[in-house]
């Protein structure tokens, strides 16, 4: 089955194509799987951007360890995150979200880099949180990025734009960079 049938909200087009369901645009987004392994969001309904960045960073989480709605399952999305994931907001400072999290809890190591990349996309998503900072038992943690290396600064949504599908993408065949109008991003001039 082609993926693109996968993608929530899906229709098809005149001719009969899948075209791509509309990107959710400013608006809190929680990044769930599609079956070819690339990262999609999907609005979080729960809060706004207005609500400031803690509030939609916490609803985000939370959103995370909830899992994919059964519509979302139905229409092939999963999560690397499983819902015993412990996640919590410590702080957001200068533009970056302090998450704690029980590494055991993040389950199977070798999705840890998708793991990672849904909740660094979908913390992003919140006004004014560029990046993200994970600590375990309250010690800065080097996380994984897609290619395997490790990070120990604050990653951010550019560093997992690999993960995307070239529709979310400003360049995806340069150095990819995620589209600015997923997410609490302002209007364009």
């Amino acid at each position: 089955m082609p993926y693109e049938l996968l993608e929530p909200d899906g229709h098809r087009g005149e001719s009969g194509t899948a075209l791509a369901p509309p990107l959710p645009e400013r608006v809190p987004v929680v990044f769930w799987i599609r079956g070819d392994e690339r990262l999609v969001p999907s609005a979080v309904e729960t809060v706004s951007c207005v609500d400031g960045a803690e509030a939609v960073v916490r609803q985000v989480l939370d959103a995370l360890t909830l899992s994919p709605t059964p519509e979302q399952w139905t229409a092939g999305l999963s999560s690397a995150i499983p819902s015993t994931a412990q996640l919590e907001l410590m702080s957001t400072d200068d533009g970056v979200a302090e998450i704690e999290l029980d590494p055991v809890t993040l389950g199977d190591p070798e999705r840890l880099p998708l793991a990672v990349g849904q909740l660094v996309l979908s913390v992003t998503s919140a006004p004014g949180v560029d990046g993200v900072r994970l600590l375990t038992s309250g010690h800065i943690v080097d996380v994984p990025l897609p290619g395997g290396a490790l990070a120990g600064r604050p990653v951010t949504a550019d560093d997992y734009a690999t993960l995307l599908p070239d529709r979310l993408l400003v360049s995806p065949h340069a150095v990819p960079t995620m589209s600015a109008d997923i997410g609490c991003t302002s209007p364009a001039p």
